[in-house]
């Protein structure tokens, strides 16, 4: 988390309007972190990218690509495939 989205327990409170319309923000009490709230948008892909990294599939052609194996293709190129 970056320090600036970490809040401490009263001004979670005096802020909490505010800062609910934020993607994420974390609480913390004494210096600890105790708590973490993440936007409906965040949880939701957050939750997208776990289905999709649970896929055998998935999972296989990331690792294709970060590795640098994946072929790249123009799209202009496909077409002309495509036609012929």
């Amino acid at each position: 988390m970056i320090s600036d989205s970490i809040v401490n327990v009263t001004e979670a409170q005096a802020r909490l309007n505010k800062l609910v319309n934020s993607d994420s923000f974390a609480i913390s009490r004494h210096g600890k972190i105790v708590g973490i709230f993440l936007s409906r948008e965040r949880i939701e892909a957050l939750i997208e990218t776990m289905e999709f990294l649970s896929k055998p599939e998935f999972a296989r052609t990331l690792k294709n690509y970060e590795s640098g194996r994946m072929k790249f293709h123009d799209a202009a190129d496909l077409d002309k495939t495509m036609s012929e």
